[in-house]
């Protein structure tokens, strides 16, 4: 992570401010939404799986644990309510999954059916949400080309089962 940030004037570089993030929200051995909510995967388990969202963007360095991260993905795939989240949070939980070592809860995610996670005949996801179409475009590139860090093979985001012939070209690993 080489970008840089200019924060009151300054340039920051984001491996700074990365390296110097407060300790993520945690308990039993998964993300939280934030500091205390201590019942993010009961009562606030629908809409959003923000835990997630350290899972998906940023790197397994410094504060962000594999193994945590791996556990906040399976715990969400088992305790959120699906059927609740929005268009974009499929992609998300996706690339959380591919990056947490879990291709084939990945594909899932992507392809869970529900209302919100559907596409009409003109491709629009939902019928009218936009950033679903933009979040399973990205997952899908990044599944194929990979992300700083994952296992060095082709298509790293899909299962290495046989059953994929994942093709691609033109794409950058994402960070």
């Amino acid at each position: 992570m080489s970008r840089t940030a200019r924060i009151r004037g300054r340039l920051i570089s984001g491996r700074k401010v990365l390296n110097n993030l407060a300790p993520l929200p945690q308990a039993e051995g998964a993300y939280l939404f934030c500091d205390g909510w201590l019942d993010s995967y009961t009562k606030f388990n629908s809409g959003h799986p923000d835990p997630l969202g350290v899972c998906t963007f940023l790197p397994f360095a410094a504060g962000v644990d594999r193994e945590t991260a791996r556990r906040t993905v399976e715990k969400i795939d088992k305790e959120w309510k699906w059927a609740d989240m929005w268009g974009w949070d499929y992609p998300w939980s996706a690339m959380a999954a591919a990056r947490a070592g879990h291709p084939e809860m990945a594909v899932e995610m992507l392809l869970k059916e529900t209302k919100q996670n559907s596409y009409t005949l003109n491709g629009i996801n939902a019928g009218w949400y936009f950033p679903g179409n933009g979040g399973l475009l990205y997952a899908v590139a990044m599944m194929a080309a990979g992300w700083d860090g994952a296992p060095d093979r082709n298509a790293p985001g899909f299962p290495d089962d046989g059953r994929w012939a994942v093709k691609w070209e033109g794409l950058k690993r994402a960070l």
